[in-house]
């Protein structure tokens, strides 16, 4: 029998917690009001959380805390004293993105249990280890895992494994977006993410429109595993999270109760195992922008997307006959139930809408309920054509249904208890009450049982005192009551003691999950640095993918060249050889970049890349991930920690330092301020130029058009998103068909270079990937004199990013991010 894996849901605000908990949730997540990576969700303060963690543990229901975003270091001092906040009163996990905060953790609070956010990236065997070598205890994996790639993880690791079953989809890969971030400064890392990817895109190629069914070509449907869930308990997975921390309580009760039954139906009777219609229909009715099992099974491609509808679609009941302007109703032929205050979303084509049924008719009737097969007229400004698909998108009495579970004051989870009571004659009257966790309270009355004068207390008349347990959240397992005969004992008495031990028993449930408080540890730092310290001249480092851009960044004057994996991967060995010999001979260095992704399958590729790193004499490598980080620590390179690893703050550089990285390249999402407060405690890297990465997905919009094989449309065509706006976002696709949105707009920092000296990085960098061969040289050049010009007298006259580029931007480095 497979073990029976733990069921997690959201929990956005109090009522959503409410709703988890009494409709089967074994545990239950929600953020504080800071640090949450859903900062739009309800969430709790301070002292909100340690109720919602007193209600769970009440309950018998796990609590975890989202602390899941990057961390700046004005806010490390304040995070850390919610962590220390949230140790002492009994969380029994925090979720974690931040590896500086991640650490610090570790280090002053080890009995804390840290559960690894999806928002790391963890995507590999070796990344689950490098985690679970820092001591956390689960790892939740990115969504693009396949069942066969988490089965292996599980088989070669030993530490909790969670997955997401159910919810919304991102299309980049968590915690390596920064589509929201760039567009609007609203950061996905921070908790902030405006989704710009439900918005609406176009395609060209050259240059071209290319045609696409649907214009939201960004926007996956939601994640529903029902028809998989047997395979995903087999294989082992721990612990099985429901995504929604932002919807309402009503769909987290429905959804919670569904895969609750789900999952108990296939533990108990596995050849058993199905999903009835009814089932279905209510998940879909509860939220749906349509279905797909998402990677388990593989890379579902054109199954992945919703193109059409970025929103929830809700369920068909009908088709519109007409639109009959003189009464101003639609008539529909209904395919299914209508009430009164049911939403519904009607698509022709042309015209989308969404509204509330406030009045419906059948033959100039008006009715408050309509059944399938009946025609009936909906009063409506939007006027729509015959033939248009009518969905219910709200069902107003399947809401009224959950708003009653989690809304009334008589608790549905029961804790089950043992009672045992003794009654004697001139002596005090016991009580023993015990849960099945083996809590267990043991009491006497003051007051002292009596010999019956008339009407002697019959023992009957004891257990049904001691069992009006009301709306306690107890059940009576078992009673046992033993009693002299002839004795009395008023009703009050008994009503008194009862209440007490039940009290009692309540504050053990929650305290047994109390940490002893540690002392507080003085988590400021001083970023103050010696004011006789000579700025020193950043080395200047190009990163390249051909090795003619190679020769040309040498040219300009690199001082160091970073050569990607794919020039790597697909050129022919003796150029690579020839562009490292070149690099040296001018005196210069040449690290070997790896991709930011790399599955298992996808090892021995950056293996490889390695040995031929070592067997040319590159003087180390550019990593991405904590796998590759590991693997290229273990071969013995010198390593630089690209930008991926969104280094946010002294205590992550501080970390990878330790770690061994030789330069850490800082999130590209970092002010120019941020930067001078870490900058001076190591050697750091700031990307100056260049389309940043926006994201990168697993799912590649170009080759999910096709429903057969892929025919590679991507190695003869220059692709690219164009959104509302009109801004353009180039697309390239790399040799393991992954997806690389790029900025719409050039980074150049040409202008602020002194600014960025001033700020105390080691390396400033030039992304010369999306360069044409023939400007890479001069690019450089205008960096290289920027660069010098600021440590020789009276400098060197440079061009302005304006002539460089034409339109540009400068990130976040004055403006941050929220």
């Amino acid at each position: 029998m497979s073990a029976k894996p733990e069921l997690l849901a959201p929990a956005g605000d109090l009522e959503s917690l409410i709703a988890a908990v009494e409709n089967g949730a074994d545990a239950v997540y929600f953020g504080a009001n800071m640090f949450s990576a859903r900062a739009f969700a309800g969430n709790f303060s301070v002292d909100g959380i340690v109720n919602a963690i007193d209600y769970a543990h009440l309950r018998g229901v796990k609590a975890y805390v989202t602390v899941n975003t990057l961390i700046k270091d004005s806010e490390m001092e304040n995070a850390i004293n919610l962590l220390y906040y949230l140790n002492e009163y009994g969380a029994d996990a925090v979720i974690v993105q931040d590896i500086g905060l991640l650490s610090k953790v570790r280090e002053l609070l080890p009995d804390l249990p840290i559960h690894a956010s999806t928002q790391m990236t963890t995507h590999n065997i070796e990344g689950v280890k490098f985690l679970e070598e820092l001591g956390v205890k689960r790892v939740v994996l990115a969504r693009e895992m396949s069942l066969d790639e988490i089965i292996e993880i599980k088989q070669n690791t030993d530490i909790e494994i969670e997955t997401f079953i159910h919810g919304a989809l991102c299309i980049s890969y968590s915690g390596q977006c920064l589509l929201s971030s760039i567009i609007g400064g609203r950061s996905g890392n921070r908790g902030y993410c405006a989704q710009p990817c439900r918005k609406k895109y176009k395609l060209r190629a050259n240059g071209n429109a290319v045609k696409t069914d649907g214009e939201y070509l960004l926007s996956p449907k939601d994640l529903n595993t029902t028809a998989i869930l047997p395979q995903l308990i087999d294989a082992g997975i721990d612990s099985f999270k429901i995504e929604g921390r932002m919807k309402r309580p009503e769909y987290v009760a429905g959804v919670v109760q569904i895969y609750r039954r789900l999952i108990d139906r296939y533990v108990e009777e596995p050849s058993e195992y199905y999903v009835t219609n009814d089932e279905s229909m209510r998940l879909a009715q509860l939220f749906n922008r349509g279905f797909t099992s998402s990677y388990f099974l593989g890379k579902p491609r054109i199954d992945l997307m919703s193109r059409k509808r970025p929103y929830n679609r809700g369920i068909p009941i009908g088709t519109a006959i007409e639109y009959d302007r003189k009464s101003g109703c639609i008539r529909v032929d209904l395919s299914g139930e209508l009430n009164i205050g049911d939403g519904i979303g009607i698509e022709d084509g042309l015209v989308e809408t969404g509204e509330v049924v406030h009045n419906m008719y059948e033959d100039n009737r008006k009715i408050n309920h309509a059944d399938a097969g009946m025609v009936v007229e909906i009063p409506s400004d939007t006027q729509v054509r015959a033939g248009s698909t009518v969905y219910k998108t709200l069902d107003k009495t399947l809401m009224e249904s959950l708003q009653k579970i989690f809304k009334s004051t008589v608790p549905i989870r029961k804790v089950p208890v043992t009672i045992s009571a003794k009654a004697v004659a001139g002596e005090t009257f016991q009580l023993k009450i015990e849960d099945i966790d083996f809590n267990m309270v043991q009491i006497e009355s003051k007051y002292m049982v009596e010999k019956a004068v008339k009407r002697p207390t019959t023992k009957e008349q004891i257990t049904q005192q001691l069992t009006k347990l009301g709306n306690t959240v107890f059940d009576i397992f078992t009673i046992d009551v033993s009693v002299d005969d002839d004795i009395f004992i008023p009703i009050s008495q008994l009503n008194d003691i009862r209440k007490d031990a039940v009290s009692r028993l309540n504050n053990a449930r929650m305290a047994q999950w109390r940490r002893i408080p540690h002392a507080r540890y003085n988590t400021t730092w001083s970023c103050s640095t010696d004011e006789n310290i000579s700025t020193k001249k950043p080395v200047l480092t190009v990163s390249v993918d051909s090795p003619k851009c190679v020769n040309n960044a040498i040219s300009g004057g690199a001082d160091v060249i970073y050569l990607d994996s794919e020039c790597i991967r697909n050129e022919d060995r003796t150029d690579i050889e020839s562009a490292t010999e070149h690099v040296h001979q001018a005196g210069r260095k040449i690290y070997f970049d790896t991709p930011r992704i790399v599955k298992d399958e996808g090892m021995n590729v950056v293996k490889d890349i390695f040995r031929i790193a070592k067997k040319l004499g590159a003087d180390g490598v550019v990593v991405s991930n904590a796998a590759t980080f590991n693997c290229a620590k273990k071969m013995g390179l010198g390593i630089i920690l690209d930008s991926p690893f969104n280094v946010f703050n002294y205590s992550s550089l501080n970390f990878w330092t330790e770690q061994g990285a030789q330069m850490i390249v800082l999130s590209p999402e970092l002010t120019l301020e941020e930067i001078e407060q870490i900058a001076p405690f190591g050697e750091t890297e700031c990307i100056v130029h260049g389309r940043l990465e926006l994201m990168e997905s697993e799912h590649c919009i170009v080759g999910g058009m096709y429903e057969g094989a892929c025919p590679a449309p991507c190695k003869d065509h220059e692709f690219e998103l164009v959104d509302e706006k009109r801004y353009t976002f180039p697309i390239k696709m790399d040799s393991d068909c992954r997806m690389h949105v790029l900025n719409s707009k050039v980074l150049c920092m040409l202008d602020d270079i002194p600014k960025i000296i001033e700020a105390g990085v080691s390396s400033i960098r030039i992304d010369a990937r999306t360069i044409d061969d023939e400007d890479v040289e001069t690019v450089v050049r205008s960096y290289r004199d920027a660069n010098d010009g600021c440590f020789e007298k009276g400098g060197k006259s440079i061009i302005t990013c304006k002539s460089l580029t034409g339109e540009y931007t400068k990130g976040h480095y004055f403006r941050g991010v929220t």
